[in-house]
């Protein structure tokens, strides 16, 4: 199952399994108590190098 770093928006962040990105987003952005809102999650690959799941990153147009 993939890891995932999950940062607040306190600066918190802490590191979780989730089976998909889609149920990273699903499960992190219930509701939480002010001042604690998810800011960004991040997946680890394989080499430990983390990707952005959400917000997920701009692309730009060739």
């Amino acid at each position: 199952m993939p890891r995932y770093l999950v940062t607040l928006s306190d600066g918190t962040s802490s590191e979780k399994s989730f089976e998909s990105d889609f149920h990273a987003i699903n499960e992190t952005h219930r509701p939480h108590a002010p001042r604690r809102g998810i800011a960004q999650i991040d997946r680890y690959g394989n080499d430990g190098t983390l990707a952005p799941v959400w917000p997920s990153p701009t692309t730009e147009p060739s």
